[in-house]
This record gives C-alpha cells, sequence and structure tokens, in this order.
C-alpha cells in the first residue's frame, strides 16, 4: 500500500482545476455569459453597451466560484482480485489515492468510503497525511461478496450536491439514479482487458476466489457476448442516471482520467 500511495502522490495532477463553477448565480467574479434580461434580474448587472446594440437589455451572468466537496468511493470484492499485470484492486486504489491527493491540490475538500470486508471511511479533509489510513485496510478481496443496497444506503446519506466518484469493476445490477439525482456522479469502471477476452485463458489452470477449486479455463465466444451485452445495460443505466463514467484498464497511466474530468 505505501508503495501504490507514493506512486499516487507522484502522478497526481489538478483534474477538477478551472472547474469550480456552481450553478447559483450570484455578484461573484467570475463572468458566465450575457443573456437577455428576465424580470427579477438585478439591473446593476446590465450591460449598456450591449443593450444599445441589440435595442434589448442584456444582463451580466456571474457563477460563484466555491470549492468541491469530493467523496471517492471504491468498491471492492473477490472479482477485483484479477489482473493479468497488475490485480484490478491494486489499480482501483492507485485512482482512489491519485485522486484524493489531486482533489486535496486543488484545495478541495475530499472524503473516502471504501467498501470491502469491512468499511473504511475517512472524514471530509484537506489534510494529505489522512491518505496513510489506507495503509489500515483490509485487502483480502479473494471471499468478499458485497451487498450493493447497503452501501446505496450508506453513499445517499452524504452531503448533497457533493461529487461522488465511485471506483469499481462494476460487474453487477444496480440502479444509480438516486446518486445522480443527489451527486455530481462520476463512474469510473476499472477492468483487466483479459476478462473482456478471455480467449487466450484457455487451456490454462485457474483458481476459484471463492471456493479456491482449480479448473481448466474454456471460455466460450458467447462469454465475451455476454459481457457487451451486461456493459451496454451499465452505460444505459449510468446515461438514465445522469451520471458520466469511463473504462479504465489496469494497464492504463492514470493521467488518462483527464478524459472523464475535462
Amino acid at each position: 500500500m505505501q508503495k501504490i500511495i507514493i506512486k499516487a502522490r507522484r502522478k497526481a495532477f489538478s483534474l477538477f482545476s478551472g472547474n469550480r463553477h456552481s450553478s447559483k448565480h450570484s455578484d461573484g467574479l467570475n463572468f458566465e455569459e450575457l443573456r437577455e434580461y428576465q424580470i427579477g434580474d438585478n439591473v446593476k448587472r446590465i450591460d449598456y453597451n450591449v443593450t444599445a446594440k441589440k435595442q434589448k437589455p442584456y444582463v451580466k451572468v456571474f457563477s460563484d466560484e466555491k470549492e468541491l466537496n469530493i467523496i471517492l468511493v471504491g468498491i471492492f470484492d473477490y472479482k477485483t482480485y484479477f489482473g493479468s499485470k497488475v490485480l484490478k484492486s491494486e489499480k482501483m486504489m492507485e485512482i482512489i489515492a491519485t485522486l484524493f491527493f489531486s482533489g486535496i491540490k486543488g484545495k478541495d475538500c475530499v472524503s473516502m468510503e471504501l467498501f470491502a470486508k469491512e468499511r473504511l471511511f475517512i472524514k471530509p479533509t484537506r489534510n494529505y497525511k489522512y491518505i496513510h489510513r489506507l495503509e489500515k485496510f483490509n485487502d483480502e478481496f479473494v471471499n468478499v461478496k458485497i451487498n450493493y443496497n447497503l452501501i446505496l444506503d450508506t453513499l445517499i446519506r452524504h452531503k448533497k450536491n457533493s461529487v461522488m466518484i465511485i471506483v469499481s469493476d462494476f460487474f453487477y445490477e444496480y440502479d444509480f439514479r438516486k446518486l445522480g439525482a443527489k451527486y455530481d456522479t462520476y463512474a469510473i469502471i476499472v477492468r483487466d482487458r483479459l476478462e473482456e477476452d478471455p480467449s487466450k485463458l484457455n487451456g490454462l489452470a485457474i483458481i476459484d476466489p471463492i471456493t479456491n477449486q482449480s479448473s481448466i479455463a474454456n471460455f466460450s465466444n458467447s462469454y465475451k457476448s455476454k459481457i457487451l451485452h451486461q456493459d451496454a445495460r451499465l452505460f444505459e443505466n449510468f446515461k438514465k442516471s445522469n451520471i458520466r463514467y469511463m473504462k479504465f484498464y489496469t494497464d492504463d497511466d492514470v493521467s488518462n482520467l483527464r478524459r472523464l474530468f475535462g
């Protein structure tokens, strides 16, 4: 875990800088747009130059610049204990740690919820030192099964209008609409390329992480089709829940996360 923390700190970058504007309009210093005057608008915001040109009253719209309240969520179970080069669980930890450093570097308030055999909660903080609480996280994922309804009940209690970033492999059916309605929610789907196309594993001895029984791998083409169908349903679920998402592979660099937050 110490190696992951050190690596994450070196790669940390401000993913959220320049993206702090709230939707609440105010008399702040951050100019947002010009639009036609509406009943109830502050007359002090009228731009007289544009009004003269357009022959209609136009007002300047400003937005508040506020720090973000970021909630990092990691969901680990036996399926995350897999990886051809790097375990999914390790890559998930690297992503979470990097986002933690990035959030604090951006002067935001960051909290953490990790679910596995036990729950680890790190309260909202702006202090880097709390990252070392990850060293106490029980990373024995081999026999772990997750109660997703219980996770939802826990996550929905956080502060409204926060930014929630969920890191998991998302190999499960789950209704995210409540989270998408309450939070500005992102999903990072961590996968290993072999589990989406496991044909290269055929003929190799594999061990079931639940029963510890070994067998010879024999994956048919229908397995790949099933994964594609399941992901299509997952992506549709995210879209209906107003959740932004990206798929992240274990051999990807964390800098690729810029595509999600940019």
